[in-house]
This record gives C-alpha cells, sequence and structure tokens, in this order.
C-alpha cells in the first residue's frame, strides 16, 4: 500500500458547546433541538447543504401514523408532532392520507405526507429558533480524545479543518461513525437491505397499471419483484414523488456509496425508458428531480447496552427505561423478493409478483396482541463511554427489530430522548449512563413527549 505522511499540525478550536450533536437528520435535528430548549449550548454538524437526512434530501417524503394499530390511542407527539404541525400551517406543505379502503390493515397507510423542500426551511426555522448553531457543508473527520476522554471532534468545512470542543457528544450519523471512532463496537446484519434513489416525476398520472408494467420487468430493473412506491407531491397535480430504485451494498463505505448514487439515478433513467417503451402516453413522463443523496435503509449497527430484539417488537415488551413507542410493522426489505409485513395482530403479508397480497400467521398462540412496541434507552447507550449516546438507525437492534425501527416516526424520538438525556447528564454532573431516569423522563414529557 502507498502511503503519504500528513505532518503534525494545530487545529483552532472554532466554537465550545455543552452538547455536539453529528448529523442532521430529523433524528439529530430534534436532539439537538430538544437539549437547546432546555438551556444547553448546541451546535450541530451536517455534511449536506440542509438539515432533514432521509426525510429532506433522500425524498422520502412520508411519515407513517403517530398512534397505535387501533388508530385510536395517541402514542407519538414530541417534535414529530411539531413539525407536522409546522408543516400543515404552510399552504401544500403537508397532507394527511388515510385511504378509505386499507387492505393492508397497518399504519404503513395511515401517512402524512410533506412536501420535502417546506421541511427543508422549518427544520432551518426550528433550529435557529432554539439557539442552536448549524454548520452545515460540514463533515465529521475524527474525534479529539484526551486522558482517555472525549473532548472535541475534527470536523471540514470549506474554511478548512477545525475542532469544536463539548462536554457531551451525540452520534446521529446513521452510520455511527463517532461511536466507531470512539472504540464501540461495529456490527452488521446478515444482508443488507437496499438503498432507493428517490425522484420526482411528472406524467405519472397518465399512465396505464404503470407499476404492473415494471414489475414485468424486475429482471431488467433488478428490483427484485416490486415496483417500490410513488405518492403525489403535496399541492401539485401531475408531479410524483417516486422512491422505486434499489441499490444494494454497505453504503457507509464511500466507494460502495458512490456506486450507489450512479446505479440508483442509471435505474431511474431505465424504469423511464421502460414506460415510454410500454405505454401509449410515455412520452409525457418528464424527470423534474432526483434526490440530492440516495436513500439509505441499513449500513452497520453500534453495540450499545441492549440489543432490541424481532420478539421485543412483536410481542410489544415493555421497558422501564423506553423513551418511544411505534405501531409500525417489521419491514424488512430483502433483495430480490418480495417485500414482508410482520405486523402486532399475527398476520405476515407480502405483495406476490402480481401485485396480490398473501397472508400467513406468524403468531400460532391464543395470547393477546399487543398496539405497539417500546424502544428502551439502553439501545442508545453505549456501555461504558460517559458522553456519548447514539440515535437514528445505527442503534443496537437484531434484523427484525430494525426492519421496524429503521422508520423516521421512531428514529426521531431517539434523537429526542438523546438531547433530553444529555442535558440531564450535564446539569447534574452525571454520565449517561447514571442519569436519574425519573427526571429525565419528566422532561420528556414537559418537552412535549408522550411518556407511558
Amino acid at each position: 500500500m502507498i502511503t503519504v505522511r500528513e505532518p503534525a499540525r494545530d487545529i483552532k478550536v472554532i466554537n465550545d458547546v455543552d452538547i455536539v450533536v453529528l448529523g442532521g437528520s430529523c433524528t439529530g435535528v430534534f436532539a439537538a433541538v430538544r437539549a437547546a430548549r432546555l438551556g444547553a449550548k448546541v451546535a450541530i454538524v451536517e455534511q449536506a447543504g440542509a438539515f432533514g437526512g432521509t426525510a429532506a434530501n433522500s425524498f422520502v417524503c412520508i411519515w407513517h401514523s403517530l398512534t397505535d394499530d387501533t388508530y385510536q390511542k395517541q402514542i407519538i407527539s414530541g417534535l414529530t408532532e411539531e413539525m407536522i404541525e409546522r408543516l400543515k400551517a404552510v399552504p401544500n406543505g403537508m397532507r394527511i392520507r388515510v385511504p378509505k379502503e386499507n387492505k393492508w390493515r397497518a399504519p404503513y397507510y395511515s401517512m402524512y405526507v410533506f412536501n420535502t423542500e417546506e421541511m427543508k426551511i422549518e427544520l432551518d426555522r426550528m433550529i435557529l429558533e432554539a439557539g442552536v448553531t448549524p454548520y452545515l457543508h460540514t463533515r465529521y473527520s475524527a474525534p479529539y480524545i484526551e486522558d482517555g476522554e472525549l473532548k472535541a471532534v475534527i470536523i471540514e468545512n470549506r474554511s478548512g479543518r477545525a475542532a469544536i470542543r463539548a462536554k457531551f457528544f451525540i452520534d446521529a450519523t446513521a452510520d455511527g461513525f463517532l461511536g466507531a471512532d470512539v472504540g464501540m463496537e461495529v456490527y452488521y446484519h446478515e444482508s443488507f437491505q437496499p438503498a432507493t434513489t428517490g425522484a420526482r416525476v411528472a406524467g405519472w398520472e397518465k399512465l396505464t397499471k404503470p407499476n404492473d408494467i415494471l414489475r414485468t420487468d424486475e429482471n431488467r430493473l433488478r428490483i427484485g419483484g416490486r415496483a417500490g412506491w410513488e405518492i403525489n407531491v403535496p399541492g401539485t397535480k401531475n408531479v410524483s414523488n417516486w422512491c422505486k430504485a434499489q441499490f444494494v451494498g454497505d453504503c457507509s463505505k464511500a466507494d460502495i456509496l458512490t456506486e450507489s448514487e450512479i446505479a440508483g439515478r442509471a435505474q431511474v433513467r431505465e424504469m423511464m425508458n421502460i414506460l415510454r417503451e410500454s405505454d401509449p402516453c410515455g412520452n409525457e413522463l418528464s424527470l423534474v428531480a432526483l434526490s440530492p443523496m440516495i436513500g439509505i435503509r441499513e449500513t452497520r449497527q453500534l453495540k450499545c447496552s441492549y440489543q432490541i430484539t424481532g420478539e421485543d417488537i412483536c410481542y410489544g415488551r415493555t421497558f422501564d427505561d423506553a423513551i418511544g413507542y411505534c405501531a409500525y410493522p417489521v419491514d424488512v426489505h430483502i433483495p430480490q423478493k418480495p417485500t414482508t409485513f410482520r405486523y402486532l395482530d399475527g398476520w405476515e403479508r407480502h405483495s406476490t409478483p402480481s401485485g396480490e397480497i398473501e397472508e400467513i400467521r406468524w403468531r400460532t398462540d391464543d395470547g393477546e396482541y399487543p398496539h405497539y412496541w417500546q424502544i428502551p434507552y439502553r439501545a442508545i447507550l453505549p456501555a461504558k463511554i460517559p458522553n456519548l449516546l447514539v440515535c437514528g438507525r445505527c442503534i443496537d437492534s437484531d434484523k427484525d427489530a430494525h426492519g421496524a425501527l429503521r422508520v423516521m416516526i421512531s428514529l426521531n424520538q431517539t434523537g429526542e430522548a438523546a438531547g433530553v438525556a444529555a442535558f440531564e447528564a450535564l446539569t447534574s454532573g452525571k454520565t449517561v449512563q447514571t442519569i436519574d431516569f425519573a427526571s429525565f423522563r419528566e422532561k420528556m414529557r414537559t418537552g412535549g413527549s408522550i411518556v407511558l
């Protein structure tokens, strides 16, 4: 291997804060805002030019139900609900979709559809109103450890290489970069769920059964017999938001991420070519936009103080240290196979290549089934590092649990919890492992979260 040696140099400290959040997805933003509203001095670092992560920059423009699976009991509130209300107040910023006939009987089809560009603006406003210091177009580079303790993070942007000192750190990078760099154990599931390139297309509504056409060309597209999903952009009559193109690989690695971005865009073009060839109105299709970044479902996980399991999810196990709740089903995208949804009511449903719904019972006992599941604090808590918390899709979970946890309405709650827990540790003089949990839960409740 050929190497070069970089000379040692002093790095300027550009900010000294109480808490620094790495990663500006909604999960990261909500962590920063919750801590700042409590009174902490907070900085947030995001590599893209806008906050919002997968929701805004990957065009995944759907948040699922805030209720349990009966649609009667609200179990999610906090900044997720606040953002929904903010976007509802913006003309064409949000619409609620609850189909009259729900063949899946799932929270997946009770959803909030938002305009991703309006969300970017509202996230900016939320951050600035809370007094958080934002760093956009800024990439985390390395930790700075002094006397065995994490003291700062090294960042790079247009102004060069610099450091941000902090007392507490929140890894919301999704791929767990900070946690891995400070020695947390990294592990992978046996396979990766595919990443998806988002697109906006005009003219979709003029086509006749376009998803059936795409299914018949599954080998040409290599998307495993499913046509993904599409939904109309709020406030438009003929622009559809596509999340269809798929790529399988470890997108936490730079070369694979590059390959996935290029392959995803090429697959969008190929889908449009197929539709243009096969539908009389296909030539009226127009590509309006491609997502600035591919939407990643899964890369690697960080070993925390507890691993959430599929059984925890499916049987709705309760935790004394619960920090969030959700009713989304276990939704594992398997390459070259139809996506399977495993629901809390004991049914497992998947779509056939022809688009029909098949059902089997995964649960054979007669026990009462739960209506939602819980996320324990231990799943975002490193076992030993006293001033670090993780949140987002890298939290500790097995393959099945990750299939349910990875959706944004659940991950948003891990961010809020991390922000409040870091503040609790900061003001009490304790570590993130030894915070007063009753005090923490009260701060969560006072800040708008539902605590059951």
